[in-house]
């Protein structure tokens, strides 16, 4: 694993970020300036418990979001992005929208330390369904939402107009 240490915090604890194999990573490759807003976000807390989902309005303009709210007027298609075996619901001919809103997944590893595993532009959402962190919300979320056509590099195999959940 390539672990890049972003932070480390007065109560001990390392935060940190795996480059290669996270969502977080890849997204933030996509868009290194963000990783000066993950620390404007994690430094001032003490991260408690074994996940924890932050969402943070910047107060300003931060980039923009893949995540935008559907009707039945837009056209919508399913995929799975690369390196994923869960499907994603897209919107063609959808843009993405400006966001002042960061949000971070961060989970506690075995040594007490917390890998950042996801961010994203935007608000924070349940999980696709079929996702190992799918809740009870995320169905219907994802049923009204979608990201935006070409957000992620998906496997064209995969692209289906049936919902595959």
């Amino acid at each position: 694993m390539y672990r890049h240490t972003i932070a480390q915090s007065d109560s001990g604890y390392e935060i940190y970020i795996n480059l290669i194999a996270s969502p977080a990573g890849r997204y933030l490759s996509r868009r290194p300036y963000l990783i000066n807003l993950v620390k404007e976000v994690l430094l001032p807390l003490d991260l408690k418990g074994v996940r924890i989902i932050i969402e943070r309005d910047m107060g300003r303009n931060i980039g923009t979001t893949d995540i935008v709210a559907t009707s039945e007027k837009d056209v919508i298609y399913y995929a799975q992005p690369m390196k994923t075996a869960t499907f994603s619901r897209f919107a063609k001919n959808r843009y993405p929208q400006p966001s002042q809103i960061f949000t971070l997944i961060v989970e506690k590893d075995d040594n007490g330390d917390y890998e950042i595993q996801d961010a994203w532009i935007g608000p924070s959402s349940p999980a696709f369904p079929g996702d190992e962190h799918e809740s009870t919300e995320s169905k219907l979320y994802w049923q009204t939402h979608a990201l935006v056509q070409d957000a992620q590099a998906i496997q064209s195999r995969s692209i289906t107009k049936d919902c595959p959940y």
